[in-house]
C-alpha cells in the first residue's frame, strides 16, 4: 500500500513538473482616425497578431486612438492567468476568451470618430511603449497609421517636412527630446500598419526610418506591414 502511495506521489510531483506556466500576452493597439479616410482595421485583422499557446494563458488587451495624448480615449481587456493541472477549467477559460475578444470587438466597431486638430502619434506610441516595458510575456503593439505627426513636429509644415528630408538626425534629437522614450525595449514587437500612396511614400518612408533609429536602437523589433486596404 505505501509503495501504491509513493507511486501516487511521484507521479502527481512529475505531472506538476510538466504542467504548463501561464503566462500573460499583452497586445496594445493604437489607431489613427485622425482624418476622415483613415485606414479602420477590423476586429479579425488585429485578433491575427495573438499568439496565446495555452487556455491558462492571460490576456491584456489595449484600444488607444490618436489624438492629443493625454485626451486620446483608452479601453482595457483584461483575462487573468487560469489555474493548471487539476484546479483548471479549459471550457471556461476559453468561454473567458471568447467574450473578453466580443467585447474588444464591439468596441472597435462602435467608436464614434471624432476628428481631432492634433495628431500625436509619437507621444502615443511612446506611452503604449512604456507600459510594455514593465511588463513580462509577449508584448506586442499595433499601431495603425500613417505617421503624420502633427504636433512638436509636423509634417504640414513646409520647414519642417525640409529638415527631415535633408537633415533627419536633428529632427532625430527633436523626437527624443518631446518625450521620455523607455532604455529597454528589449523584446517588444512594434508593427506599424499602412499602405501609402505615391504622394505619402517619401514621408513615411523617412518617418518609418526614423522611428526605427530612435526605438530599434533601445532594443524594439519594428516591422512594416502593408494595410488591407490599398490608399490611393
Amino acid at each position: 500500500m505505501k509503495k501504491i502511495i509513493r507511486i501516487i506521489i511521484v507521479m502527481m510531483l512529475f505531472t506538476k513538473c510538466e504542467e504548463h506556466q501561464p503566462t500573460t500576452e499583452h497586445l496594445s493597439v493604437v489607431i489613427d482616425k485622425t482624418d476622415a479616410d483613415s485606414y479602420q482595421p477590423n476586429a479579425e485583422e488585429i485578433f491575427s497578431y495573438l499568439k496565446q499557446e495555452h487556455s491558462s494563458d492571460g490576456l491584456n488587451l489595449t484600444l488607444r486612438y490618436v489624438a492629443e495624448t493625454r485626451y486620446a480615449p483608452s479601453h482595457q481587456f483584461q483575462l487573468t492567468r487560469g489555474a493548471v493541472g487539476f484546479l483548471s477549467n479549459e471550457d471556461t477559460r476559453r468561454r473567458k476568451r471568447k467574450r473578453l475578444l466580443a467585447q474588444f470587438k464591439d468596441t472597435l466597431t462602435n467608436y464614434k470618430k471624432s476628428l481631432s486638430p492634433r495628431s500625436e502619434i509619437f507621444r502615443l506610441v511612446v506611452s503604449e511603449l512604456n507600459k510594455l516595458s514593465k511588463v513580462t510575456g509577449s508584448r506586442t503593439l499595433l499601431l495603425f497609421a500613417d505617421l503624420k505627426e502633427h504636433s512638436f513636429y509636423s509634417v504640414y509644415k513646409k520647414h519642417d517636412v525640409q529638415e527631415l528630408l535633408r537633415n533627419p538626425k536633428r529632427i532625430q534629437e527633436r523626437f527624443e527630446n518631446a518625450t521620455t522614450i523607455p532604455n529597454d525595449l528589449t523584446g517588444i514587437a512594434l508593427h506599424i500598419i499602412y499602405t501609402p500612396n505615391l504622394k505619402e511614400d517619401q514621408i513615411f518612408t523617412a518617418m518609418i526610418d526614423l522611428y526605427r533609429k530612435v526605438f530599434e536602437s533601445r532594443g524594439a523589433n519594428i516591422e512594416i506591414t502593408r494595410s488591407q486596404i490599398v490608399q490611393f
